[in-house]
């Protein structure tokens, strides 16, 4: 009997760091962060297609994504060898979140194909299921389980959902990639921050990660001298996005225009509701 074929559009969103403290090095080789984390309407889009086979094949529009280190692989591997699935999946990427933006769009994919394949196969985990399964893909992973606004914490696996209004934002991409694995393994006990209440996190807009990007990445120095004009301007995880926060949407389209003569850059909104599979 032929499979009926069954297939998923997904919607895998982008986030901002509003604030990212580390804290210390953990024995584990990972860093203790704190950090207040914020879903933003930039997104890829990943189609789930099942085929009769049991491999996975993945197109993506971004051709650097086409291999199995891709966190999509190991996610749809994971829970095919956790769940004795036999797992045939066409998958199509097509990337909006530019690679090594400090937007979270590898986590997010993985996250999306965990709740993905939780659907198409029926397996029926809930939520504290798929956390602690993202928490094993990466330390991103588990934020992008649920969305929204949340304060993380430990390597990013404590997550606790909080309200937030909406926000506006442009964000500016500044051409290049960074590698948050990189940036990890520069940062020194110096630019460590002491933990902080919540309240204490939700006036900050310090990222200990910007020091030592800057000192790698000097030409960030210039396009933040240049767009201080417009704002505060922060960084999004380890770089290389930089973005500013307007109070309202007319101000961030106005801002938009002028920065985009100048650089690549995008008004995105915050998000508080989730909805991948709409």
């Amino acid at each position: 009997m032929k499979m009926a074929m069954k297939q998923l559009s997904c919607k895998s969103f982008a986030k901002l760091n509003l604030c990212l403290h580390v804290i210390n090095r953990r024995d584990d080789g990972y860093h203790d962060i704190q950090g207040i984390f914020h879903v933003i309407d930039l997104h890829d889009t990943i189609i789930f297609k099942m085929n009769e086979g049991n491999s996975v094949n993945i197109h993506s529009t971004d051709k650097n994504l086409i291999n199995n280190d891709n966190l999509i692989y190991k996610a749809c591997r994971m829970l095919s060898q956790k769940y004795n699935l036999k797992i045939g999946m066409d998958i199509t990427l097509d990337k909006k979140i530019p690679l090594g933006s400090g937007l979270g769009g590898g986590s997010s994919n993985a996250a999306v194909t965990l709740h993905a394949i939780n659907r198409l196969y029926n397996i029926q985990l809930a939520k504290d299921e798929l956390l602690t399964l993202a928490d094993q893909l990466g330390s991103d992973v588990p934020f992008f389980i649920n969305g929204g606004t949340a304060y993380v914490s430990g390597k990013g696996n404590i997550v606790k959902k909080i309200s937030s209004n909406p926000k506006f934002y442009v964000l500016i991409f500044p051409g290049f990639s960074i590698s948050t694995k990189h940036i990890f393994g520069i940062i020194s006990d110096r630019h460590y921050c002491k933990p902080h209440d919540l309240n204490g996190l939700l006036m900050s807009e310090h990222n200990s990660f910007e020091e030592v990007v800057m000192k790698n990445y000097p030409e960030l120095i210039q396009t933040k001298y240049w767009l201080s004009s417009f704002g505060k301007v922060r960084m999004s995880g380890t770089g290389s996005t930089l973005y500013i926060e307007f109070d309202s949407y007319e101000s961030a389209i106005e801002a938009n225009k002028e920065i985009g003569n100048r650089y690549r850059s995008k008004m995105v909104s915050s998000l508080e509701s989730y909805d991948i599979f709409s």
